[in-house]
């Protein structure tokens, strides 16, 4: 998907975290469960998503704590995922995750450390009382 020296640099991130990482975990969310009416999704029903990202990063937070590297893969097919996990098509897919022990913790992102995209200024991305972007 990437050409000359965006293909290059796309090579040198390490991606295959699916193979080397002894556990991989694949998060989903039954946006069914607790049937049509479920306290907090009346007036926003993507909360349970949101929910269950929140609940991804909290086991990201705790395993880094614990020196324990976790990889979010985005590069897959949910389809295919869920074809081979077996997961019912009205189960969303939120997150697949390699989980182990890593060598080393960077210091800065590893996309910026491999120089596939610099780090915003937060000033960029914070705005107070309204929308100034």
């Amino acid at each position: 998907m990437f050409a000359d020296k965006r293909q290059r640099d796309y090579r040198q991130i390490k991606l295959a975290g699916i193979l080397d990482a002894p556990i991989n975990i694949c998060i989903t969310c039954d946006r069914e469960r607790g049937g049509a009416v479920v306290l907090g999704k009346t007036h926003q029903p993507e909360m349970d998503l949101y929910s269950t990202v929140c609940a991804v990063q909290n086991l990201q937070l705790a395993a880094r704590a614990e020196n324990i590297g976790v990889g979010w893969v985005s590069i897959m097919d949910k389809q295919q995922l869920k074809a081979l996990l077996k997961i019912p098509e009205r189960i969303e897919v939120v997150a697949y995750l390699c989980v182990g022990h890593v060598s080393h913790f960077y210091d800065e992102p590893e996309l910026q450390v491999k120089g596939w995209q610099s780090r915003t200024d937060l000033a960029d991305l914070v705005a107070m009382d309204q929308w100034n972007f």
